[in-house]
């Protein structure tokens, strides 16, 4: 890259950074900035995504590097500075192909050419600083620092993990994450989707924990690959994968997914149905119901309906009408953390409480709509006790179901996202 193209780069990377700490939602930003620069090179896009994405995760420990050197405390700085400081700080440390003396520069032009002049001597200083003493990162001993994890988070997994497991998981979400893929059995087989592929340029391999699964390397935009739009596959963490195999759907029967959208596990269930049965998917805003219709048309499946409801609300019309009902509930997130940068400093304390009592509701209702002998499984992507494990605790002695299996995957241990679930069986 020449030093006119960085600086663009850079420059769409801050709007990005701004952007993303007065909406949230980063994983949906940087997307958006992607496909709205889709004229870029691949070098380029990867460049935007790994300098946000790095910038955000690693937000905590940048400000206390910044707080190191600047006389003004990174509470007191101006938004525009701040993300220049972070996504330069950033690259200084994470990012050894880019010169030192490149960042800096970079940095000051990007301060000049937004306005801010009179700053550019204090990022200047601020950076110079940084790059002639280096900070000694290796000698954090402060977990939510060193892994820029909120505090309250980290107590919370080292509370029921213990503090090398935690260290595990936190290292896992800093690290590269790795992109799982469904075959679309409907449409292609595996090794066929692996061949289609490669023909596209994007190295793929099995996945040996499920037959459907494959891991890809060295995608920069899903919506680019041809064989994506075409529905030959999905993009779905191997542990939500397995949790719909858990369920071991039958030919010929009927699933529920109460919280459906995007609808990536309703959409596995109707590809193991192979066309038979039927799925009804189902979630509250007409806008997360699109997202749902907007994968099955892609996959050209049939046997789904969409429907826009309220999982709260009791549907008279499913009592007792479904073989399995898949309960993927509404949760903090906090198994994704690596995937979706921003959930760590979105979710508070309190979320936690009324999320699990949002979700006892959702199961009261859920289990209702079982046949004798149907199945429930239960599911979140997070890896707080009273989202998870408490909560089959209430299944089992409240609603009356049996337990047949569950499981907690923990990242740095499994090669995948903090996800739990339990499966159940009504009497």
């Amino acid at each position: 890259m020449t030093d006119a193209p960085k600086t663009n780069l850079r420059g769409i990377v801050l709007d990005v950074l701004l952007l993303s700490e007065e909406k949230g939602f980063t994983d949906r930003v940087i997307s958006e900035t992607l496909d709205n620069h889709n004229y870029l090179s691949k070098q380029d896009r990867s460049f935007i995504k790994y300098l946000s994405e790095g910038t955000i995760e690693r937000k905590i420990l940048l400000d206390h590097i910044i707080d190191h050197y600047s006389k003004i405390k990174v509470r007191k700085l101006k938004k525009l500075i701040l993300e220049v400081l972070r996504m330069s700080v950033f690259q200084l440390y994470f990012m050894d192909s880019v010169p030192d003396s490149a960042v800096v520069n970079e940095a000051v032009k990007l301060v000049k050419r937004r306005h801010m002049a009179g700053l550019s001597g204090y990022v200047n200083g601020v950076l110079r600083s940084v790059v002639k003493e280096p900070y000694d990162i290796s000698l954090i001993t402060d977990l939510h620092i060193k892994y820029s994890c909120p505090e309250w988070i980290t107590d919370i997994f080292t509370e029921r993990f213990g503090k090398d497991t935690t260290e595990t998981m936190l290292k896992h979400f800093t690290g590269a994450r790795t992109l799982y893929a469904r075959t679309n059995t409907d449409k292609i087989k595996r090794e066929e989707l692996i061949k289609l592929l490669d023909e596209e340029g994007i190295e793929s391999k099995e996945a040996d924990t499920s037959e459907a699964a494959l891991i890809l390397n060295g995608v920069d935009s899903i919506n680019r690959i041809k064989a994506f739009r075409e529905g030959m596959f999905s993009v779905q963490d191997i542990s939500s994968i397995r949790s719909v195999e858990a369920l071991d759907i039958r030919p010929g029967t009927d699933v529920l997914d109460v919280c459906s959208a995007p609808g990536g596990k309703a959409c596995y269930a109707a590809e193991i149905l192979k066309g038979s049965g039927s799925v009804t998917a189902c979630d509250i805003s007409e806008f997360k119901t699109s997202l749902i219709e907007e994968n099955t048309e892609r996959l050209g499946l049939n046997n789904i309906t969409v429907q826009v409801k309220d999982a709260t609300e009791c549907e008279p019309e499913f009592k007792e009408k479904f073989d399995y009902v898949i309960a993927d509930l509404p949760c903090s997130g906090l198994g994704v953390i690596g995937r979706k940068n921003d959930i760590k400093y979105r979710v508070r304390p309190e979320d936690i409480t009324a999320l699990a009592t949002l979700q006892k509701t959702i199961l009261n209702n859920a289990v209702t709509y079982l046949k004798a002998g149907g199945k429930l499984i239960f599911s979140t992507c997070t890896l707080t006790k009273e989202e998870t494990v408490e909560q089959s605790v209430y299944i089992e002695n409240e609603l009356k179901l049996k337990k047949l299996e569950e499981k907690t995957f923990i990242p740095g241990e499994s090669d995948c996202d903090g996800f739990y679930y339990a499966v159940f069986i009504r009497s």
